[in-house]
């Protein structure tokens, strides 16, 4: 199993041991979870930071670092190699193809794919993208819940498409191997950077608004879009925008899903420990894949949005070496 994107570490005290939360170690384990993809955010919900920066100094960051958005970042992916540290090789930051091949073998470790949301975590400096590979930064999404200077937001006030400097930005990601994340860009910024991709990419966590008329959700014809691009629709698990509490919910995204864009081109990005009600915790994901199978979908098609689509595309899009 691949979990897209879970917050834990924008919101979470404790990982490697279990407690309050969506997810953490313990449960990953028990439910045989592979690759779950940790994201983080420097600023929210505006490029000011009205609410970040406290919440972030809540967590123990100190006040010098929260000045930076880098510095932010930086020390955020620390605390995640602290979890690896901490867990006895239980955890590990998944870096390379052989890092991920480590985490899908039988009894391996579980892999931590680290991704940051919003491309004003690099200061108008391209440089900054080779400095967040080198922190062991996998996945980046160029937009978060408000406008930026690379992309308008799904969410955000004029939701405009890429600018010259967000192409630029792509262009130096897919450079270093670092996958593209289109989620929470708005449909202009999807609609031109799906030109531009050239490597394997993802949108990694959204619902769709045929099923959940939301801002935060993609028509389905745009999963289609990506899909055909050869990219990879990450379904979330919030009650509000799958448009209900129970796996039903789930089960009717999904569905829709797999008719837009394909079997192939469907994952779970559940987004937990997030700032959202989820239909389920991490331990609940079974219970999920079951309500899948019951609606018709086979172990094939099941197994693959569990887990095998994101772990091919993986295998595809990470840097062979962690150099």
């Amino acid at each position: 199993m691949v979990d897209l994107l879970v917050g834990s570490a924008l919101f979470r005290d404790t990982f490697v041991a279990g407690g309050h939360g969506h997810v953490d170690l313990p449960r990953l384990q028990a439910v045989g979870v592979n690759v779950v993809g940790l994201t983080i955010a420097t600023r929210w919900p505006n490029l000011r930071g009205t609410l970040s920066g406290w919440h972030f100094r809540s967590l123990g960051m100190p006040a010098r670092v929260t000045a930076s958005n880098m510095a932010i970042a930086e020390w955020l992916v620390g605390r995640i190699n602290g979890w690896c540290d901490q867990s006895d090789g239980g955890l590990v930051l998944i870096r390379s193809v052989a890092d991920l091949k480590r985490c899908l073998a039988p009894s391996g470790p579980v892999g931590i794919l680290v991704g940051v949301q919003g491309g004003h975590v690099l200061e108008a400096d391209l440089a900054n993208i080779a400095r967040l590979r080198t922190a062991g930064v996998r996945m980046f999404a160029p937009a978060h819940v408000m406008d930026n200077a690379l992309v308008g937001s799904g969410t955000g006030r004029h939701s405009g498409g890429l600018t010259h400097y967000g192409r630029d930005v792509i262009a130096e990601l897919e450079a270093q191997s670092i996958i593209v994340d289109l989620a929470h860009m708005s449909m202009a910024g999807i609609e031109t950077a799906l030109p531009l991709l050239r490597r394997p990419f993802v949108l990694s966590h959204t619902g769709l608004v045929e099923v959940t008329p939301s801002r935060r959700n993609i028509p389905a014809a745009l999963a289609g879009d990506i899909a055909a691009a050869g990219g990879l629709v990450g379904i979330m698990l919030s009650s509000r925008l799958l448009g209900g509490s129970t796996l039903d919910a789930a089960v009717r995204t999904v569905r829709r899903a797999i008719d837009a864009a394909g079997a192939e081109h469907v994952a779970l990005g559940s987004d937990m420990d997030g700032a959202l009600r989820m239909l389920i915790e991490v331990d609940g994901l079974p219970a999920l894949a079951d309500a899948y199978l019951g609606s018709g979908l086979s172990e094939i098609e099941v197994s693959a949005v569990m887990g095998t689509n994101a772990a091919q595309l993986l295998a595809r899009g990470l840097p062979v070496d962690s150099a």
